[in-house]
């Protein structure tokens, strides 16, 4: 009895590492189990530095759901990329148009404490609107192609079933929406937590992104959320651009402040007309500063007449007319100084803002 060895069969060779997200030892989405085990270095690692830049204005994030998209599960032959890019292939717009709102809602949730100006604003809505435009081109409808006349009518071919609508996301995420405002709602009422609108509106863009994206991952409808994720995302922009919160009153307010002991360092109006007349106020020697904020509407300083004037105005949108000298635009700035009747004159020091609006000082 012999045996027959194959000399050809090399017992050496190993079968080639293949990156995947693994089903066993994750957590989330099996990214960091799947780059650990391919690069043979614990996990836990790779979880830090993904929770660090999440921290870190939300680059974390972005990276870990890129790497969910580009890495195919250990079970499938393609990403979720890949597959989507093959089976949408007719629509790019429409993964253009995603991609853009999932950008935006994770700028403006790295943004939500944090806005030096009106041009991340801008930026935003630049975003909001090229998503909005690419979601309408994406979703006409192409023109059906005709054959030419014929003599003899061929019979048509019955039609084929239509397959079952497929589950839309945005019930669950209305209903999600409705609850969080509610739950917020009644903490502010019984004065247990101050709401912030500009966070409230961010995590509204960034649960509504998310759930787009969910959907694109499941194969499940998300075309009624991107019209309220860029709703979401337009009111962001305009409540972190204005410098008062919209909860800080509307209508027309009048201060008329008559002594120096009765003025306030600050006055503010969220929606509507400020007139603030100091123009009665003594003030005291040396120097007083006094700021005025409107974020939406018009804001009316009139001075005293004889002090010195240090006067530093923004608008974030609108005009300013201080003194006479006019100005109007995005984001203008206007810093003026006037000397007193006197030498030893009071100083006024003043600084005006207003969001959306004009400004105008004048002399009482």
């Amino acid at each position: 009895m012999s045996e027959t060895i194959d000399s050809t069969t090399n017992h050496d060779e190993a079968p080639a590492r293949r990156l995947v997200r693994t089903d066993e030892g994750r957590w989330l989405g099996g990214v960091c189990a799947g780059l650990g085990r391919y690069f043979d270095v614990n996990p836990l690692v790779y979880r830090i530095a993904f929770a660090a830049l999440a921290l870190a204005g939300g680059t974390g994030l972005l990276l870990y759901v890129a790497a969910y998209l580009v890495i195919p599960a250990e079970r499938a032959d393609e990403s979720i990329a890949v597959e989507a890019l093959r089976t949408r292939r007719d629509q790019p717009w429409l993964l253009l148009g995603v991609g853009i709102l999932a950008f935006g809602a994770l700028f403006a949730l790295s943004e939500a404490r944090f806005w030096p100006g009106t041009g991340n604003f801008w930026l935003a809505a630049v975003l909001a609107g090229g998503a909005l435009l690419w979601w309408n081109v994406s979703s006409r409808r192409r023109p059906a192609h005709t054959e030419p006349a014929t003599d003899v009518t061929a019979p048509r071919p019955p039609a084929a079933p239509r397959p079952p609508a497929r589950p839309s996301l945005f019930a669950p995420v209305v209903g999600a929406l409705l609850a969080a405002s509610g739950l917020l709602g009644l903490l502010a009422v019984l004065d247990v937590y101050d709401v912030d609108i500009e966070v409230a509106l961010a995590s509204g863009v960034a649960l509504v992104g998310g759930a787009v994206a969910v959907g694109a991952m499941t194969q499940r409808r998300v075309g009624a959320l991107v019209p309220l994720g860029l709703l979401l995302l337009a009111a962001f922009g305009v409540a972190a651009a204005t410098p008062v919160p919209i909860s800080a009153g509307a209508g027309e307010k009048i201060e008329r402040p008559l002594t120096a002991v009765a003025l306030e360092p600050s006055y503010e109006l969220g929606v509507g007309e400020l007139d603030l007349d100091l123009s009665a106020v003594e003030l005291r020697p040396g120097t007083t500063s006094v700021d005025a904020s409107v974020g939406a509407g018009e804001l009316v300083i009139t001075v005293p007449e004889g002090v010195a004037l240090e006067i530093d105005a923004h608008a974030g949108l609108g005009e300013l007319d201080i003194l006479g000298e006019r100005d109007d635009g995005i984001d203008v700035d206007r810093t003026l100084s006037r000397a007193g009747s006197t030498s030893d004159a009071p100083l006024l020091r003043l600084e005006a803002d207003v969001g959306f609006g004009a400004i105008e000082v004048r002399r009482g």
